[in-house]
């Protein structure tokens, strides 16, 4: 019997929201999955939270390639409350094959 486990990055849904914004300390973010609902969020490492907006963004974006192992196009605009941005990925690549 095979118990190997699949990789969490095959597990989670399908991105659809990027949610950004800037702290005193740092650039915050969640990432929100469809089917299965769930959300990831944290912080950026980089860039320093007096970076711009552009900046942040660039980088919230490779984060979420990298946690989901997948090539995404976002389609960013401003959130309704200063600081804040929201990016609607608008094409999620398909999951890469695997053997596990």
């Amino acid at each position: 019997m095979d118990t190997t486990r699949p990789p969490y990055w095959r597990r989670i849904g399908t991105p659809k929201t990027l949610v950004l914004y800037r702290t005193p300390e740092r650039w915050r973010f969640a990432v929100y999955f469809e089917a299965p609902v769930d959300i990831a969020d944290g912080y950026l490492h980089h860039p320093a939270p007096t970076s711009g907006p552009e900046t942040a963004q660039s980088a919230l974006h490779r984060r979420a390639e990298e946690l989901t192992h997948r090539e995404l196009e976002v389609s960013w605009r401003p959130a309704d409350q200063p600081d804040r941005w929201t990016g609607a990925v608008t094409e999620a690549g398909p999951l890469p094959d695997t053997d596990h």
